[in-house]
């Protein structure tokens, strides 16, 4: 007996299995932890069996839209909504979403792309109009209360041409780039690699150096040269030692 027939053999004996198998692929398994709501044609949303998703919420309307969530990706409180058509939405293994979160797609052809390793607190991300383009790198470490936009969401007209001039422009942040709470980072901007964006700078523009400190509104380099990790450090890696049991007062 080949292996196939071994297979649906062992399957026709242990049905639970099977269900199990299909729950897994169907996202059943996961419904206490989110909630879909997918309208349109071929639209995929795939989620690897070991990420966790944790009361978050999926909507998709439209066509021909990918959603990928890879190995390890912790999404806690996170709703994702696309509005659209073709558009992708990738998150790398072992992104975090700790403390709550959006990721918003609107019109076609948008892409929002997140790397290995990257963890937010509660970040808003919104990539709109046709083309746009949000990626974010690996290993990146962004705090609470963060806007992340490629478009103003409504239309500024010159007065006397009635031409548009608040078009969407992508935006760029590479790896190992700290973005401080209540941060906004606008259209058109760019960070380079080992980069910080202080505590409600806004980033408004291309920054082509690597190792900057980004601060104030809108955002300039304060301080170059620089890079950082996550670990609290101590000067020459001496810590506190307390010699004496503390005295109750």
């Amino acid at each position: 007996m080949g292996f196939k027939k071994h297979l649906k053999s062992f399957v026709k004996n242990w049905p639970f299995i099977l269900k199990t198998a299909r729950n897994l692929r169907d996202g059943k398994l996961f419904k206490k932890s989110f909630s879909k709501a997918i309208k349109g044609k071929n639209n995929t949303l795939k989620i690897d069996f070991s990420a966790r998703l944790m009361n978050c919420k999926i909507e998709i309307t439209g066509d021909a839209n990918q959603i990928l969530i890879k190995e390890n990706t912790v999404l806690n409180n996170v709703n994702i909504y696309i509005q659209g058509s073709r558009n992708r939405i990738l998150l790398s293994n072992n992104v975090s979403f700790n403390r709550g979160g959006a990721l918003w797609i609107e019109d076609e052809y948008c892409e929002l792309i997140i790397g290995e390793h990257t963890t937010f607190e509660d970040t808003h991300i919104a990539v709109t109009e046709p083309n746009s383009k949000i990626t974010i790198g690996s290993d990146c470490m962004f705090a609470n209360d963060i806007d992340v936009r490629t478009g103003d969401s409504h239309s500024i007209f010159d007065a006397q041409t009635n031409k548009k001039i608040n078009y969407a422009q992508n935006i760029a942040i590479a790896d190992h780039v700290w973005v401080g709470s209540h941060v906004s980072i606008l259209k058109g901007s760019k960070i380079l690699s080992n980069s910080i964006v202080a505590t409600r700078s806004v980033v408004t523009k291309k920054f082509d150096q690597e190792g900057v400190l980004l601060a104030g509104t809108p955002a300039k380099i304060i301080k170059d040269n620089i890079t950082w990790k996550r670990e609290r450090t101590y000067e020459n890696e001496t810590h506190f030692e307390v010699t004496a049991p503390i005295e109750r007062i």
